[in-house]
């Protein structure tokens, strides 16, 4: 069988990082699917225009490409807009995957790497997380996303495919593509808002968008990898408030208001024990990790400055 890859949503935040690395390998081809996606080929990436709910379309480029690995990248992240619209999470969240399945299942391909969320982890007792701990969600991205992943577990028992599900923390790393905490907060400070924070000691994982990368790509193929859940994540939990005081660090001026939180300051990050010693991956401690990303951040934007000022 080819080694050919599907990355379906390959045009969006992490996806299209995904696609950018593997195009540097020597895979034999990489395959992006996505409604944003141009129909096009260069060098060893081919893409097409296609939404995932197009079973024919789909079926059709997986035959003509020889697909053997999937990565399924096609969901709706935002727990606020899954929360205003739970249709639409659990078409993106759920139905997308089973999409993907079924094209997998009648391809005969082989393995599926599948990005989920710490967010299945819910409300937990003790912060540090490892993927043993019974999963109690608190808002419908996270039931969506542990939905996908019984789901995911079903057709790997029933039809035989592979899969290592990827249990992703709060990912940071593209100032022009995320929306999290982190390039919010640099938002605020360049347009001279204050840092609106709820509550603040609750602890977060904070992962850089290129180790993210390295463990969906370190999972394709990787038979220690199959039927595996495992976190990715920095194993390190940040404050908010630490968070904020880095940021105010670049931003003297930035001032921070404090608000009590009305869900609690629960902490959580990651046991990363199974990503080190199934992937082989170490991720950049955040403490490193984001002052240099908030910097770069700054640079990115005053040359954005400069170029619309000449």
């Amino acid at each position: 069988m080819t080694e050919n890859i599907l990355v379906a949503g390959g045009a969006g935040f992490i996806g299209s990082h995904i696609v950018e690395t593997l195009a540097k390998t020597a895979l034999p081809r990489i395959v992006v699917y996505d409604v944003n996606a141009t129909d096009k080929r260069v060098g060893n990436v081919v893409s097409f225009k296609g939404d995932v709910f197009d079973s024919d379309r789909l079926l059709n480029v997986m035959r003509k490409e020889e697909v053997s690995k999937v990565i399924s990248m096609v969901g709706l992240a935002s727990i606020s807009d899954c929360r205003k619209n739970p249709n639409r999470s659990f078409s993106l969240n759920v139905s997308s995957v089973h999409s993907v399945l079924e094209a997998m299942r009648i391809v005969d391909a082989e393995h599926l790497v599948f990005p989920s969320t710490a967010a299945v982890y819910g409300d937990v007792v003790e912060p540090e997380v490892d993927e043993g701990v019974e999963p109690r969600p608190t808002n419908i991205y996270g039931w969506h996303k542990l939905a996908a992943e019984s789901l995911i577990r079903g057709y790997a028992e029933d039809y035989g495919i592979s899969t290592t599900v990827l249990r992703v923390f709060n990912v940071y790393g593209d100032f022009l593509m995320e929306q999290g905490v982190i390039s919010a907060f640099v938002r605020m400070a360049f347009e001279g808002k204050p840092l609106v924070i709820n509550g603040g000691g609750q602890l977060r994982d904070f992962v850089h968008l290129n180790d993210v990368v390295d463990a969906f790509i370190k999972s394709l193929g990787n038979v220690a990898a199959y039927h595996k859940v495992i976190n990715v994540g920095s194993g390190v939990g940040l404050s908010i408030n630490k968070v904020a005081k880095m940021v105010c660090e670049s931003f003297p001026r930035t001032e921070v208001v404090h608000k009590s939180s009305q869900n609690g300051e629960y902490g959580i990050f990651a046991d990363v024990s199974e990503m080190r010693n199934l992937l082989g991956c170490k991720a950049m401690d955040p403490r490193v990790g984001v002052p240099r990303f908030i910097e770069k951040c700054k640079l990115t934007e005053k040359r954005k400055l400069l170029m619309a000022s000449a």
